[in-house]
C-alpha cells in the first residue's frame, strides 16, 4: 500500500525535476454534503491543473529545447500523474465497507485532477471510511473525524491532510542528503487546502472556525487554509457548526 512515508520519497525525486523550472500550484479540496438524516457524500480532490497548464505552456515555448530538457519534463509529467493516481487508488480500499456506496475514482490525466468520492449512509459509515483512508494512505491512526446530531455538525482537527504533508516533509528534512527539501518547500509554498461543507436541508447559523465563509443562501460553509503560509495564524481544519432550519 502506498503510504505517506513512501509519498514523501516520491515527492523528493519528482520535485527535484519540476522545481528547477516551475513554481507548482497544488490545491486540495475536501467537499462534504450532509443531509438532515446524516447521509451524504464525500469528495477529496487533488488539483494540479495550474501546474499542468504551466508545463504545457513551457513545453510549447521550448520546442527547440534539448533532448535532455524534454526528458526531464516528461519525467515530471509522469511523476505528477503517478502521484495523483496513487491518491485516486484510495477508492479500492473502500470497497465492501458497510454504508459506503457509489465509490468513484477521480483520475483526470488531461487536467491533472485526482482523488475519490463516495456516498455514505450515516456519519458512522463516513468515519469508518476515514479511518481506513488515514491508516492506509498516511499511516495515521484516526478514530473519528466528523460528528453530526441534526443541528450540530463538527469537523475534528484529526485527519488533516495538510498536517500530514508537513509531517512527511519534516521527516524528509532529517533524511535529506541532496538538498531537495528546499525545492519541496518551494513547491508547496502556495498550496491551498479547502473544506467545503454543504447542508442542503439546513442553513449555517454559526461556525467556530475564524476562516469560515458562508454562502449567501446559508447552505454552504467554506474554510480555506494555506498550510505553509506562516503569515496566517490559527489555521485549523477543525470547526463546530450550529445549524438551523
Amino acid at each position: 500500500m502506498y503510504s505517506m512515508k513512501n509519498a514523501k520519497h516520491f515527492y523528493l525525486s519528482f520535485l527535484a525535476v519540476t522545481a528547477l523550472t516551475l513554481s507548482g500550484c497544488l490545491h486540495i479540496v475536501e467537499e462534504l454534503t450532509v443531509k438532515s438524516n446524516g447521509s451524504g457524500s464525500y469528495t477529496m480532490t487533488l488539483d494540479m491543473s495550474e501546474m499542468k497548464s504551466m508545463m504545457d505552456m513551457f513545453q510549447g515555448m521550448a520546442s527547440d529545447s534539448t533532448d535532455a530538457a524534454d526528458g526531464a519534463e516528461a519525467e515530471a509529467d509522469s511523476g505528477m500523474g503517478e502521484m495523483g493516481t496513487q491518491l485516486s487508488a484510495v477508492a479500492q480500499s473502500l470497497e465492501g465497507i458497510s454504508g459506503i456506496t457509489n465509490i468513484q475514482e477521480i483520475n483526470d490525466t488531461s487536467l491533472f485532477k485526482f482523488g475519490y468520492s463516495f456516498d455514505f449512509a450515516d456519519i458512522n459509515a463516513l468515519n469508518k471510511a476515514m479511518r481506513i483512508i488515514n491508516k492506509e494512505k498516511y499511516e495515521s491512526k484516526v478514530d473519528e473525524v466528523f460528528k453530526f446530531s441534526g443541528k450540530n455538525f463538527e469537523r475534528l482537527s484529526t485527519g488533516d491532510l495538510g498536517e500530514e504533508i508537513k509531517k512527511a516533509m519534516a521527516e524528509g528534512e532529517a533524511e535529506d542528503e541532496e538538498g531537495s527539501m528546499e525545492m519541496v518547500k518551494t513547491f508547496f509554498s502556495d498550496m491551498s487546502y479547502k473544506q467545503i461543507y454543504n447542508f442542503p436541508d439546513r442553513r449555517v447559523k454559526k461556525s467556530s472556525n475564524e476562516l469560515s465563509e458562508v454562502s449567501n443562501d446559508g447552505h454552504t460553509l467554506t474554510i480555506t487554509l494555506k498550510p505553509f503560509d506562516e503569515s496566517v495564524s490559527k489555521q485549523s481544519v477543525g470547526t463546530k457548526v450550529k445549524l438551523k432550519n
